[in-house]
């Protein structure tokens, strides 16, 4: 301590500490679990675990400082903020909630660390906020994947046929509750599409859905859309590498599969989900063989991304679906039986 006065209050002082250090490790074992467990990535798991590791190396540096430590100060019982609990402590908005909510508890709680250490040596504190920085870094990388995965927590997804009208089918599929929907038109002209996109996806974001364009790759950014769906002769135009570079983490990319390979390959290069079909026979695809429930069973036994049933699923199909594992099915002309 530097001075009489912050003697005084050395007890206090590590109390602070020790909670916010409990706050900070806290908040980042929930990111970790996230990171482990919904989004299943290694790397960002393992970065996440080494920023509790400069945690924990920085308070043990912190308690040799003082004559007693954070253990020794903490008072969990008299803590004046033990009972409090505010209604946003009680409710969370999906993985996405919980993930920025620790996030947020953990980088607060980082700027504590990082004030009140300088009371102990300056040093501290330049070393609680190169983990700060670390935190907000990490942030917008782990945000990114978290809105992915809260985009395709879906079991049915919309599919827009034109002869349907897009606009009507959108609003009717929203009011069913339906949180993804594709729009899908093969031959309105490119200046209409990119006007009807731009308001599809309005409606969408107004009622917290989202929107992704089929094949128009090129007009997701500029109609705000928040993804494609590719068929695999999209895949000779452009590489899912190059355009994933192009449209950011944060954009879902699907791709049309027939048969076990196709859907091997998409997945190898980077498809966040799979649309398999047609699964049976369907009026939108009448000279194409459907794909049976065989395929679909042994793509979604192998795959490690979501898998979309899709082809003449209805309502009296749609348990043949769920007994191949198959959790998600796209629909166009069952959209209205099957609903949300």
């Amino acid at each position: 301590m530097t001075n009489d006065k912050c003697q005084m209050n050395e007890g206090k002082i590590f109390r602070i500490i020790d909670a916010n250090l409990n706050r900070a490790t806290e908040g980042m074992r929930v990111v970790e679990e996230i990171c482990r467990f919904i989004l299943e990535d290694e790397k960002l798991t393992l970065q996440v675990k080494k920023i509790r590791g400069s945690l924990g190396k920085a308070m043990r540096a912190c308690e040799g400082q003082g004559r007693r430590g954070g253990l020794k100060a903490r008072k969990a019982m008299e803590d004046v903020g033990r009972e409090t609990y505010i209604k946003q402590e009680g409710e969370r908005a999906g993985i996405d909630g919980i993930f920025r909510a620790n996030m947020k508890r953990a980088e607060e709680a980082v700027r504590c660390l990082e004030e009140f250490s300088k009371l102990l040596n300056p040093e501290y504190g330049r070393k609680f906020k190169a983990i700060r920085f670390k935190l907000y870094e990490l942030e917008t990388r782990i945000s990114l994947k978290v809105e992915k995965v809260e985009k395709l927590a879906f079991n049915i997804y919309v599919v827009t046929d034109p002869k349907l009208g897009h606009l009507k089918m959108i609003r009717q599929a929203l009011k069913n509750g339906i949180k993804l929907i594709q729009l899908r038109d093969k031959f309105a002209p490119k200046p209409e599409y990119t006007r009807l996109a731009k308001q599809a996806v309005r409606l969408a974001h107004r009622a917290g859905a989202s929107l992704i364009l089929n094949d128009h790759y090129d007009l997701v950014k500029e109609t705000g859309a928040d993804g494609v769906h590719l068929g695999q002769s999209d895949l000779r135009k452009i590489s899912l590498k190059k355009l994933r570079g192009k449209l950011g983490e944060d954009k879902l990319i699907g791709v049309s599969a027939g048969t076990f390979s196709e859907a091997k390959r998409a997945q190898k290069l980077g498809a966040d989900y799979l649309g398999v079909g047609p699964i049976f026979a369907t009026p939108n695809k009448p000279t194409v063989k459907p794909v049976g429930l065989k395929v679909l069973a042994r793509i979604v036994s192998e795959a490690s991304i979501p898998v979309v049933a899709i082809g003449g699923i209805n309502r009296t199909n749609l348990n043949k679906i769920r007994s191949t594992g198959c959790q998600r099915v796209a629909v166009i002309s069952g959209a209205e039986e099957l609903g949300g």
